[in-house]
Parts: C-alpha cells; structure tokens; sequence
C-alpha cells in the first residue's frame, strides 16, 4: 500500500469502490482505445443498475480500492460521530482540499469528508455544488457500508445519519 491506497492488480469477480460511481464488480480485463492511439488495459467494472466504469488498470490515481473490512467501517463509526474539523468558507479552496482528501483512496477519508462537510452545510444555506458534492460522497458510502455490513442501503443510511447526528451534537 502506498498513501492507503492499494496498488495490487483486481480479479475479475472483485467487489470494489470507485470514488464517484460507488461500488461495483470487475467483470473483465481489457484492452481498449479511448484516447485517440493509446491502447491501455482497462478494468471493466459493472455498477449496480447498469452502469459500466472502465478505469485504466496503470492509474494509480483512479481512486478505485477494495471494499473495506468490517474492521474499517468500526473505525469509521467513530469519525462520523466525532466532532467535525471545520471547512474554509472560501468555495473553490474548500471543494480542492476536500476533493484531495477523498484522493487518499480510503473509506476514512470518506467518512471524514462526509462528517466535516454534513457539519458545514447543516449551519449555512445549501446550494448546488456543495450539495452535490457531499450527495455524491456520502451514497458511496452508503453504498459501501451496505455492502460490507450486508444491510440494506437504507439501513446503511440510516446508521450513518444518526452517527452524524451524535457528531453535530458535540459543536453545540
């Protein structure tokens, strides 16, 4: 592991995570030509609802990583119900540091990111970006704490937004 993020190779049948698209299967292992006279080795990971995400397998960078363990999801318990760290109110700075925060490729970070960004729209208007950005992260996470504990999405979403209660409760 480098930075938290894994580099070993995926096998055709591995649950994963893609940071923006949540969790998939590889399904296949191909070579392709998406830029014009690059062929690459790409992996074919099917989501959830018919969607296809190919993400090159020489990427490091892509985000994509294993789902987490059981193990993980009780370390996330904690950060979601802990006090949240404050965001920049400077839009562009916040949306930079966040989005390279998620690039450490964890679920830790993503829970962080979820925690840190609930707090902050929680006690400003909400609008577009922010609200995307922060709907996008936490159904991932939704996604991948349903997938790991074997719970409904619902369920998952229902544990994490109490958690996250519990950690605005300690601002006040």
């Amino acid at each position: 592991m480098i930075n938290g993020i894994a580099h070993a190779t995926f096998e055709i049948g591995d649950q994963v995570v893609h940071p923006q698209h949540g969790v998939g299967q590889v399904v296949k292992l191909e070579e392709r030509e998406f830029e014009r006279g690059v062929r690459r080795q790409y992996y074919e990971i099917s989501i959830p609802g018919g969607s296809t995400v190919w993400v090159p397998v020489d990427r490091s960078n892509s985000g994509l990583r294993r789902l987490a363990g059981r193990s993980e999801i009780m370390d996330c318990r904690k950060i979601l119900e802990s006090t949240p760290l404050p965001l920049t109110e400077d839009g562009k700075l916040r949306q930079s540091e966040l989005v390279a925060h998620l690039k450490q490729g964890t679920i830790a970070a993503q829970c962080e990111v979820v925690r840190d960004l609930s707090a902050f729209v929680a006690h400003k208007p909400s609008y577009g970006t922010i609200t995307g950005f922060l709907q996008a992260t936490q159904s991932v996470l939704y996604q991948e704490w349903a997938a790991v504990e074997g719970i409904t999405v619902l369920e998952a979403t229902d544990e994490i937004g109490s958690l996250l209660e519990k950690s605005r409760q300690t601002l006040s």
